[in-house]
């Protein structure tokens, strides 16, 4: 499935370790409340945000990209058949969120771009709040929207879903749990929700249920996912997974390590849920999981460095086959089957990077070609493929002081490149 270009794993981190440092020097814990009523009394502040935004955010459409527009995500659908730039634009209230959008033909060529401008999608900022976002496009349809805000006392989320191309979004809510991951399904989005609240000192997630929405009907299942009795409480936030009906949960517990790391599996979407130890996933934050059948790849950061495992089935055990630097990316392996994924390595002196390629689940990579600027920027690197021959590759650009993403693509398994966004 389709996953965000730039996890927020080190702002994660921060926050649980905060939660630590606040517990050992007897200070209160942070609160954290759903997206439209808390489980514990939260600020007045975060209480206000909430109730004020509005269910539904309908945009205003413009052919093109508008001179104000202030890009600062690229995405693209799951199956790469269109571009979505995330950023935002002047309106009316000084500045609104906005989507850039734009089928691609067989090429990897934008067709036609047009501009979504939408006031009162997100969380709106306020003093020591910070306000963080991730998208998701499986059609150029349906696509979800995922905000949380980062306050002195409290973590507040919401999330929303369109199925006309970014137009229109639907709040969804869940008055007594936080939205903690999205994704999609085969016609659904999943959405992985916990009951937050202060445990042993520290700021802790639990009674897991995922909510399954259908984007045919807008009809809602609530399924529980029962998780074990610990000794410590979940801290990290959990990662979600899905292809097709299967859903994948892993969970790391924080402290000392008397629980092992757990995969929650369900091959049919719905409970009972596998239950499955797996010490290989022990990493500081959630490991990031991608499901292709009938394999699992895994994503684990371990502090400056990531380890990247495999396996060969949804049951299996996890093997570690690589393990990058933290800095260069994210998103620098991308798996496009069971056996098969590109990666990016860079040389020493952080001047180039060699696209290489496994065909046996990671045993083996071969160098495909070597990218170097502007196509490489080292730090804020993400590649996916889409099949064996298609993919894109995401840089972080500094132009205006600032970072702007810029976005490639290739449809010969990575020999030739050519430049998808800016059009210019």
């Amino acid at each position: 499935m389709l996953r965000p270009l730039h996890r927020p794993r080190f702002i994660l981190s921060v926050l649980a370790l905060s939660s630590l440092l606040l517990a050992a020097c007897g200070a209160q814990p942070a609160q954290i409340t759903g997206s439209s009523k808390a489980s514990k009394p939260a600020t007045p502040s975060t209480q206000s945000h909430s109730a004020s935004l509005p269910s539904t955010v309908l945009g205003t459409m413009t052919t093109g990209v508008a001179p104000t527009f202030n890009a600062r995500q690229a995405l693209t659908t799951t199956n790469g058949s269109g571009v979505i730039i995330v950023g935002n634009t002047r309106c009316q209230r000084a500045r609104c969120e906005a989507i850039v959008t734009s089928a691609l033909n067989s090429s990897l060529t934008p067709t036609a771009w047009q501009t979504i401008t939408l006031p009162n999608l997100g969380l709106p900022k306020t003093n020591g709040a910070n306000v963080v976002s991730t998208f998701q496009f499986a059609t150029p349809q349906d696509g979800l929207a995922l905000f949380r805000s980062y306050g002195h006392t409290s973590i507040t989320t919401r999330l929303l879903v369109t199925t006309d191309g970014g137009h229109r979004w639907r709040a969804l809510s869940d008055p007594n749990h936080l939205f903690l991951e999205a994704t999609f399904t085969s016609h659904a989005l999943v959405a992985l929700t916990g009951t937050c609240s202060d445990r042993g000192g520290a700021t802790a997630c639990s009674g897991y249920e995922l909510l399954r929405r259908s984007l045919a009907t807008g009809k809602s299942q609530v399924d529980p996912l029962v998780t074990p009795t610990l000794p410590y409480p979940f801290l990290e936030q959990p990662s979600l997974a899905a292809e097709g009906s299967t859903v994948a949960v892993t969970v790391d517990p924080t402290g000392p390590r008397t629980a092992m790391p757990r995969l929650f599996l369900s091959q049919h979407g719905s409970s009972p849920y596998a239950d499955l130890i797996r010490p290989a996933l022990t990493a500081v934050t959630n490991c990031t999981l991608e499901i292709r059948k009938p394999a699992i790849w895994a994503t684990c950061p371990t502090g400056m460095l990531v380890s990247e495992l495999h396996a060969d089935t949804l049951t299996g055990a996890f093997t570690p086959f690589w393990t990058p630097s933290g800095t260069f990316g994210d998103d620098t392996l991308a798996p496009v089957s069971a056996q098969d994924a590109y990666r990016l390595v860079t040389n020493k002196g952080g001047t180039n990077a060699a696209l290489e390629l496994t065909t046996d689940g990671g045993h083996r990579f071969r160098t495909v070609t070597t990218l170097e600027p502007p196509q490489f920027a080292i730090g804020g690197t993400s590649l996916k493929f889409v099949s064996l021959t298609t993919g894109f590759l995401t840089i972080s650009e500094f132009t205006h002081s600032q970072l702007h993403p810029a976005m490639w693509g290739t449809i010969n398994a990575g020999r030739t490149w050519t430049k998808i966004y800016p059009t210019s």
